[in-house]
């Protein structure tokens, strides 16, 4: 008979032992127990218990069974699912502990184990993630100055441009690693001087001797060199953008540097910078004034580079805006400020960023609206979109950013001008902020865009009359650019009272004089002429002594046009001299005027064209007759511009150049006056 699970083991366990032993078994006696019965006949009659539950129970490997089950566990408690646990190892990146979950996990980030490579690559990491923690970068400031000594140039670029970006201004670290960067400078290559340029970009780690040196370098690498690849050049095109403003000699360094940059660049393939590098680039030459076009210069090469990159830009767009939309404002901004007027591209542009307004940030709507209106390319369609956005984007708005509205907004319908500005989101921005936390920069922008505003705009004037008032006091802070901007701006904003507009216009006509004496690089030909023309929009009730003033500036007037100006300028000081009284030396500057004009006429747009035949027509009358030449260049150049003017204007034009003797032009019904003229 089988035996019981008791006697089976007891069996087993006396005819085992021994065996192990090295001893025979002894007999059993048949009193205590059966007769042994062979191995192969024995059977094991106990189960562990961990297989026969651990498997059917433990949640990890166990399938669920809903008609058998009483417990669910994936019902009941989700998060006990595996999947869902927490790791039982900690995060970790680069091999260390991740510094994204330091506070909420403490330990040691070992930092005393991080090499040169591994600590630029966590402090990067804190730079991307904004990690500000005090106790990390303490720790990381220490480690670096450790390690110094024996680092390589590109980790010292990077480890000092984090630090840089994360604004962590320490002392003895500032010290030793501009030393450091000082005595490998001789060593870096152009990728190194890139980034040790983006860490400039930041105030308090830029010193003047050192970025000189720097920029030095990199003139000797562009100039000695050949090797560099093309997006490493767009990369230093851009950390100099970020470098404005610099002092006169540094702005000397810069420009040359961004020449030799242009040169190398356009002997590469430019279709691997890739579209966002692209802007920058051409946002890098705007910016710094090399699209310049008051003054010929001895080199094309920013001309040429901007313009390749514009060709190659075209296509682009719609795919780009998906990806980052705020470049698409960035570009608009960058094309009309450099004249850059690009059929094709302003198209795309214009349609992309009518797709993508509800992505723009609130600093993008007012860099687009500015550079579509100023370039004459903003839709009604495109307003729209971007005053609902900018409604939405109000409480981010900055000083800048108000500015930059002002200017673009109120170049539109004056029902796009109040909604956005007088009487929409800009306005009450500005009051919320206050105006005394604006810089005499963003006063200066302000003003002028309240300038340009159409007529019959509510609100224009008393929100003319706060900027004037914060931005008077400061005077002494603006540059001579900035002070010839309110003198034009005020020919069109008149203060109410003589004395503010005489101190406003002596201080800038001082300024700007004293600057072209000493051929500084701020002023250009065209700042002279907004100050002329500033002083010449004046009533003689408000200025008696406009004539005087224009009489003093006739020398450095002459002195400008020999310089060889564009049509625009020459243009703005042939009828800006119209208050000045008549003299040789008037007569003379008059001449110059016509000179350049006769060979630049093709640079004006149909309205500067119908502009120049009514100043001509008024000088005219005051004994002044222009030659014959400009007259019939002026009227041929209106003839093929004519539909670029709007219903009605061209016959102004046409009277004045029949009151010259040229003729009247030829006008369709689309050019006729609308209104009969006054009686």
């Amino acid at each position: 008979p089988p035996l019981p699970r008791s006697c089976g083991i007891m069996a087993a366990a006396a005819v085992v032992a021994p065996m192990l032993c090295g001893r025979a078994a002894a007999p059993l006696s048949s009193a205590a127990a059966p007769a042994a019965l062979p191995l192969a006949l024995q059977r094991r009659w106990y189960t562990p218990p961990s297989r026969r539950t651990w498997s059917k129970q433990h949640h990890r490997i166990r399938t669920p069974r809903p008609m058998l089950d009483r417990f669910d566990l994936s019902r009941e408690q989700p998060q006990k699912q595996w999947w869902r646990e927490r790791p039982v190892a900690p995060a970790t990146f680069f091999g260390f502990p991740d510094v994204t979950k330091h506070g909420l996990r403490g330990g040691s980030l070992y930092v005393e184990q991080m090499d040169s490579v591994t600590l630029a690559v966590l402090a990067d990491k804190c730079v991307k993630e904004k990690i500000v923690d005090p106790e990390i970068w303490e720790k990381f400031c220490w480690r670096a100055q450790q390690i110094s000594p024996r680092m390589h140039e590109p980790d010292l670029c990077y480890i000092f441009r984090a630090f840089a970006r994360a604004d962590w201004v320490d002392q003895n670290f500032l010290t030793t690693y501009l030393g450091r960067l000082n005595r490998r400078l001789h060593a870096m290559h152009l990728p190194d001087v890139a980034v040790l340029l983006e860490a400039f970009a930041n105030p308090r780690f830029r010193q003047s001797d050192y970025l000189q040196k720097t920029l030095v370098h990199l003139a000797l690498l562009l100039q000695h060199r050949d090797d560099a690849k093309a997006s490493d050049l767009a990369r230093c095109c851009a950390a100099l953008r970020a470098l404005r403003p610099l002092p006169r000699a540094l702005s000397g360094e810069v420009l040359e540097a961004l020449e030799l940059l242009a040169e190398a660049l356009l002997l590469r393939d430019l279709s691997d910078l890739g579209v966002s590098r692209a802007i920058l680039v051409i946002d890098s030459y705007v910016a710094w004034g090399l699209l310049n076009h008051e003054k010929e210069g001895k080199s094309n090469a920013s001309a040429d580079l901007c313009w390749a990159l514009v060709r190659d830009l075209k296509g682009g767009m719609r795919a780009h805006g998906r990806e980052r939309p705020n470049d698409l404002a960035t570009l608009a901004l960058a094309l009309s400020a450099g004249g850059l007027d690009h059929e094709d591209l302003w198209s795309e542009l214009v349609m992309n960023l009518e797709f993508e307004a509800h992505r723009l940030s609130g600093s993008a709507v007012c860099m687009a609206a500015l550079g579509a209106a100023k370039a004459g390319r903003c839709s009604g369609k495109l307003y729209e979109v971007l005053v609902r956005r900018l409604s939405e984007e109000q409480g981010k708005l900055t000083p800048l950013d108000c500015s930059r509205a002002v200017g673009g907004f109120l170049r539109g319908p004056a029902a796009v001008a109040e909604a956005a500005v007088t009487r929409g989101p800009v306005a009450e921005r500005m009051l919320e902020l206050g105006l005394a936390k604006f810089s005499p920069e963003e006063l200066v922008a302000g003003l002028d865009g309240l300038a340009r505003a159409r007529g019959g705009v509510w609100g224009v004037e008393a929100l003319a009359g706060g900027l004037l008032e914060a931005l008077h006091p400061r005077l002494a802070e603006l540059s001579p650019a900035q002070l010839a901007t309110v003198a034009k701006s005020l020919g069109y904003l008149r203060p109410e009272t003589r004395e503010v507009l005489s101190s406003i216009l002596d201080r800038a006509q001082a300024a700007i004089v004293a600057a072209l004496a000493e051929e500084l690089l701020g002023p250009s030909p065209r700042h002279l002429a907004m100050l002329c023309q500033g002083i010449a929009a004046q009533p003689r009730e408000l200025l008696p002594n406009a004539g005087e003033r224009l009489q003093a500036l006739l020398p450095p007037l002459a002195e400008l046009l020999a310089a060889k100006p564009s049509a625009v300028t020459a243009s703005t000081v042939l009828a800006s001299l119209l208050r000045c009284p008549a003299s040789a030396q008037r007569t003379a500057v008059l001449d110059a005027c016509v000179q350049r004009l006769a060979a630049r006429a093709h640079e004006l747009t149909a309205s500067s064209l119908v502009s120049l035949c009514s100043a001509l027509a008024r000088l005219a009358k005051a004994g002044w007759t222009p030659p014959e030449l400009l007259l019939r260049q002026v009227a041929e150049m209106l003839d093929m511009k004519r539909y670029d003017l709007n219903p009605g204007v061209l016959w102004r034009a046409s009277e004045a150049l029949a009151a010259l003797g040229a003729g009247p032009l030829r006008l369709e019904e689309r050019d006729q006056r609308r209104t009969a003229p006054a009686e």
